[in-house]
């Protein structure tokens, strides 16, 4: 009782938190705009990181190719020089010229192997993105349907919590 009372030498304790505070007030229209318009930022920005990744994947994918395209080219210098020297100095060249044809099929099968298993690695991301997609998406509807179920029961209260009249009305008279 003595905290109730106003006696000399007693503090009033003052509550950690103002009730009022507990639930935000309703946002006005300009500040749900601003989140609005933030929103739509936020999705452009994800969107152009995703062209970004799509274009900086395009542009390693043409390295790739230049870089084997490249390889071919010097293997195929070096098959046109050996011939043009074996024609010129007969037999004794036409071990280096098996010797640069065999690094040459080396080099290409290497190349084989690892554009194959770019285009596997490739085609496993590209199942797995769009297995995330289908579930985010997924995700996001489930939300979305949550999302109105609750805004139909917050509808709901406040239409019973403004009307208490038309339910004890509706209860008293007679279907008669």
């Amino acid at each position: 009782m003595a905290v109730a009372t106003k006696a000399e030498g007693h503090q009033a304790f003052k509550p950690l938190m103002n009730p009022m505070d507990e639930f935000p007030e309703a946002q006005s229209g300009a500040q749900q705009d601003m989140e609005a318009r933030l929103l739509e930022l936020q999705a452009d920005i994800i969107n152009r990181e995703e062209l970004l990744n799509q274009n900086e994947k395009q542009l390693r994918a043409r390295e790739l190719e230049l870089n084997e395209r490249e390889a071919l080219l010097a293997a195929r210098t070096k098959i046109v020089e050996s011939t043009t020297t074996h024609q010129t100095t007969g037999n004794s060249d036409s071990d280096s010229a098996k010797e640069a044809l065999d690094a040459l099929k080396k080099t290409l099968d290497a190349q084989e192997t690892t554009l194959r298993d770019t285009r596997d690695a490739l085609q496993r991301r590209e199942a797995y993105i769009e297995e995330c997609e289908n579930s985010l998406v997924e995700q996001s509807m489930m939300l979305t349907e949550r999302e109105a179920r609750i805004e139909q029961r917050e509808e709901d209260f406040m239409h019973k919590g403004s009307n208490p009249t038309t339910s004890s009305e509706e209860s008293t008279t007679d279907p008669r």
